[in-house]
């Protein structure tokens, strides 16, 4: 079943990444799928059911504020905390179906196509919970504060980051490591990296859209027929499940990408596939 392996270490270039994340997908769909679905299924149902009610009521507030003026300051001001709360879930959620992601295909490196146990997946990305969280936030305050200076430098430093949760899971270091370690892997490869992340981005984004086009239908026709009284209605909360759950199903595909180029990368720059036979062929010769 596994005689044809997709090796992540690996030098590759762009069309080869592309290539080997597709082929991985296909070797590995009921694998990291089961992953995906055992720990990541209730964040995921969650950020469905608070997304379909988050929605439907903010458009519910809106059109009573379009048909009572009077009104709109009560209902603005609930918003922010709403909108926090439903983005700090969304965040959450991100960070399990790429977190997972990563801490699957490190395992996989490590030991293979078929020896990957899901719960040592689970136990990997919970000592990891608390660095992809706080990783996470640096590297936002990062990319805020690249973006005010100039748009140029905000896009150029975001690149390399999108290495850093990988870099992390695979070599263990800390914050400040793994974000020089991210620009010394991406140097010379910049627009190489870019560009897989804007196809991943793009694909993820088509696909993300198909599955909400459903719940954006069934939105617009309750926006139109309907102005008052509760909002939320079980065509909303199903198309909405659906469109969450599509959404979750191609998330983690940047991650995947993302992964592939890291260890293209590490090749490119270290060799350490190379200096791993050389170290094999040497204890033979010892053992012998």
């Amino acid at each position: 079943m596994f005689d044809q392996q997709v090796e992540l270490k690996k030098k590759r270039d762009f069309g080869d990444v592309l290539n080997a994340t597709f082929a991985f997908i296909r070797q590995e769909y009921k694998g990291l799928g089961r992953t995906l679905l055992l720990y990541a299924g209730i964040p995921v149902l969650v950020q469905a059911i608070l997304s379909a009610v988050y929605v439907d009521t903010s458009l519910a507030d809106l059109l009573r504020t379009i048909t009572n003026p009077e009104a709109s300051q009560n209902v603005v001001a609930p918003m922010p905390g709403r909108a926090l709360l439903f983005n700090l879930i969304n965040v959450i959620v991100q960070i399990f179906l790429s977190g997972l992601v990563y801490c699957y295909i490190v395992l996989y490196a490590k030991k293979g196509a078929g020896n990957v146990d899901v719960k040592e997946v689970w136990h990997k990305f919970t000592s990891l919970f608390g660095a992809f969280l706080g990783y996470n936030i640096l590297t936002g305050l990062v990319f805020v504060l690249a973006f005010i200076a100039l748009i140029i430098p905000g896009i150029y430093v975001m690149v390399p980051l999108s290495l850093i949760l990988i870099v992390k899971v695979a070599e263990g270091q800390d914050y400040g490591s793994s974000f020089s370690r991210c620009f010394y892997l991406v140097k010379d490869h910049w627009w190489q990296t870019f560009g897989l992340m804007l196809i991943a981005g793009i694909i993820m984004m088509l696909l993300s859209g198909v599955a909400a086009i459903p719940a954006g239908i069934v939105a617009g026709a309750q926006g139109i027929l309907k102005t008052e009284g509760d909002m939320v209605t079980l065509p909303f909360m199903i198309t909405a499940l659906v469109s969450t759950v599509g959404t979750a199903i191609v998330t983690p595909l940047p991650a995947i990408v993302v992964s592939f180029q890291y260890y293209s990368l590490v090749e490119q720059k270290d060799n350490t596939s190379l200096l791993s036979k050389i170290d094999k062929i040497n204890d033979s010769i010892l053992n012998d």
